[in-house]
């Protein structure tokens, strides 16, 4: 018989009273199971903590445009800047027309 305590209760409590640890490929949805496998029970059981119920979408690049360019514009060399751009995962065209968009702005102010 599962014994939970309702008064001092979280999901880790749980994942040791449903006997979960080593029992994982049965026990959790598949969702859930590809997280564990990924990052671990702990992580995995955070982002349902945090997250249950929500759609998470992740972005095709881990880095903002923005944040690229900044390193790339310290950069005179533009194979140089087209090598920081495409580490960020963006191509040299897309932070050069950002680059330039920055430049046109101030000049105008």
């Amino acid at each position: 018989m599962v014994r939970i305590d309702f008064n001092n209760i979280n999901d880790k409590i749980i994942y040791e009273a449903f006997h979960v640890e080593g029992n994982e490929a049965e026990a959790l949805n598949d969702s859930y199971l590809e997280l564990f496998e990924l990052i671990g029970r702990d992580a995995m059981l955070k982002l349902f903590t945090h997250f249950h119920g929500d759609k998470i979408d992740c972005p095709m690049r881990l880095y903002r445009p923005e944040f690229i360019a900044d390193l790339a514009k310290g950069e005179t060399d533009r194979r140089e800047r087209a090598k920081i751009a495409r580490a960020g995962g963006y191509s040299a065209r897309v932070i050069e027309g950002l680059l330039s968009k920055r430049r046109k702005e101030n000049e105008t102010e």
